[in-house]
């Protein structure tokens, strides 16, 4: 990287960090939940309707209820994880891809994250209630509302990101070939 300006270095050693946490903290849900498959988290949350919340709590069995609890109490650090490297992520890619547009709508973009983020962790907080306290109606569509808005946001992040990255290819490409041509 050649002259790379002073707060792109910042957000690049920030966005490394962040990946790191994120990795640790997956790799830590991974092992407080003994392995419990991804999509039955996300099928909970998606759950929608008190019927299907219950019918997915009565399959869990107690054991399953506890790697499912000690599972969103490890997401409550993922999501510190991948908020910061989605939100440094998009600043810095932002900044790698060469365009200014992408720069200044990277500043945009890494607020998605931190709405993502606010999102899982009310979800997290109405899958808490509804497994330790009661099924009510509004709580569990709640849930639905928020992880189908942070499933959004992240996408819509990921894709800025995965976009930049083209876009810094493009120019890597047509910059190699000018260099090969002259």
């Amino acid at each position: 990287m050649k002259n790379e300006p002073y707060s792109a270095k910042i957000l690049r050693n920030f966005f490394g960090i962040a990946i790191a946490v994120t990795v640790v903290a997956f790799l830590l849900m991974r092992f407080v939940t003994d392995g419990l498959a991804a999509s039955r988290i996300v099928e909970f949350e998606m759950a929608k309707t008190t019927a299907k919340a219950q019918e997915l709590m009565n399959s869990w069995g107690t054991e399953g209820t506890l790697r499912f609890l000690n599972g969103i109490y490890a997401d409550f650090i993922f999501i510190i994880g991948y908020v910061a490297a989605l939100f440094f992520g998009c600043r810095y890619i932002g900044h790698l891809s060469g365009h200014s547009i992408f720069k200044k709508a990277g500043y945009v973009f890494s607020f998605f994250a931190i709405i993502a983020g606010v999102s899982d962790t009310l979800e997290n907080i109405g899958m808490l209630y509804t497994i330790q306290q009661k099924i009510t109606g509004w709580v569990v569509h709640f849930t639905y509302d928020m992880a189908f808005v942070k499933f959004s946001l992240l996408f819509i992040a990921l894709l800025f990101i995965v976009i930049c990255l083209i876009f810094r290819g493009i120019d890597k490409l047509a910059t190699n070939r000018k260099s090969f041509i002259l």
